[in-house]
């Protein structure tokens, strides 16, 4: 089994220290930005796939074009935000398994790969790591090679945290 090192802020967003009180204290904030990232258009796309579950198991669309499609229309209507996401004090969280939400990877024309996930981080240490675990709602990480943006889509994110993305894909072969 590999072993997975999962940063303070897991969708590799920017990270603000923030002093901690309380382990379980530290939470996340979210303003307005006016910095929109370059979101690929449908046409810009050659393939999305998601990566799910404590195995990282992955899954292709049953209807690659249809599902292009949405992707774009939802990163085309999202807003940019900023998130300042609290570091807890000490070494990396490191798990065996992958304690991250769904997160879409989308192939590019251009032979880029960006993805997207919920924004996710640890709010603090302890037994069960679950416990900790913190979803910035409707607020998704978008990253494209050193890049990253949070982006606020409702729809997206709900159907990523909901699981209606599993109505649309199957497991990879």
């Amino acid at each position: 089994m590999w072993m997975r090192m999962v940063s303070l802020a897991v969708c590799l967003g920017a990270t603000f220290a923030v002093a901690a009180t309380d382990s379980g204290s530290l939470r996340a904030t979210v303003s307005p930005s006016s910095v929109k990232p370059p979101v690929p258009a449908a046409e810009d796309m050659r393939g999305v796939s998601v990566t799910a579950g404590l195995a990282g198991v992955g899954y292709e669309p049953i209807h690659p074009a249809q599902m292009e499609r949405q992707v774009a229309e939802w990163l085309r209507q999202a807003k940019p935000v900023k998130v300042k996401i609290p570091v807890i004090p000490g070494p990396p969280i490191i798990t065996a398994a992958n304690p991250d939400p769904p997160e879409v990877f989308l192939q590019l024309r251009n032979g880029a790969t960006a993805t997207l996930m919920p924004t996710t981080y640890f709010s603090g240490r302890g037994e069960p790591l679950s416990k900790f675990i913190q979803h910035v709602p409707d607020v998704l990480t978008f990253t494209e090679g050193p890049h990253t943006w949070y982006l606020r889509s409702a729809p997206l994110y709900d159907w990523l945290m909901d699981g209606g993305w599993q109505r649309q894909f199957q497991r990879a072969h």
